[in-house]
């Protein structure tokens, strides 16, 4: 992976660290809020330079092809450009040949010539081809390396994202859990609260009730007696 994409790359993440760690604190207990649609676009733009860069890999890998087959043709016009000056070299040491009486000798030295040329000729194919065939295996290998290190770098980055949103689910959960038990325990000791008024106002009303009864027999004997 190139310089460029790892400081795009680095940036990105630095902006996920930046958001967490200014996202909003809950009052009472360590946890922060996070918009998700805030996360899942800054998730998005690391999704996005990933991509780019295994493209680049699989470029390279398809100029490996164009690599070999340009020093395929290079060797082959440098064939051909040799057997036409092997041929005209045999021409002219014909043509040569026939003013002298040495015919035999010139041409046997056209022919060693042309071999020689030859020679030479597929030897510098063969090296350009080698040399071509080489610098291919190492863009395919450089290539190879790259887009692997992409693809485990992208399933670090998701694998840990998720585990981060499972985990601030998870903390979610527990807040509404303890807020919930904190209302229902409320709810309970206030009605505890209204059921023992009730209790009391039923004995107040009791002993005052109690209380008319007995008065209403005294005043009844005394205007009896």
């Amino acid at each position: 992976m190139n310089g460029d994409a790892m400081l795009k790359i680095d940036a990105v993440l630095e902006e996920i660290e930046d958001y967490v760690a200014g996202a909003s604190r809950m009052p009472l207990v360590d946890r922060v809020m996070i918009k998700d649609d805030e996360l899942f676009h800054l998730m998005d733009k690391l999704r996005q330079e990933l991509p780019r860069e295994v493209s680049d890999a699989m470029e390279v890998c398809r100029r490996r092809e164009e690599i070999i087959g340009a020093a395929q043709t290079e060797s082959e016009q440098l064939i051909a450009k040799a057997n036409k000056e092997a041929e005209e070299i045999v021409e002219k040491a014909k043509r040569l040949a026939q003013k002298t009486l040495d015919e035999h000798a010139l041409v046997l030295q056209a022919n060693e010539q042309a071999r020689d040329i030859m020679e030479a000729t597929n030897a510098k194919a063969k090296e350009v081809v080698e040399s071509a065939e080489a610098k291919a295996k190492e863009l395919t290998e450089g290539a190879e390396a790259q887009a692997k290190q992409a693809r485990e770098s992208a399933e670090r980055e998701a694998a840990q994202m998720k585990a981060d949103v499972e985990r601030y689910a998870n903390q979610l959960f527990d807040v509404v859990l303890a807020n919930m038990n904190t209302a229902m325990t409320a709810i309970q000791n206030h009605a505890g609260g209204i059921i023992n008024a009730m209790e009391n106002i039923h004995n107040d009303v009791g002993g005052a009730m109690q209380a008319m009864q007995q008065a209403k027999e005294q005043i009844h004997a005394a205007n009896n007696g």
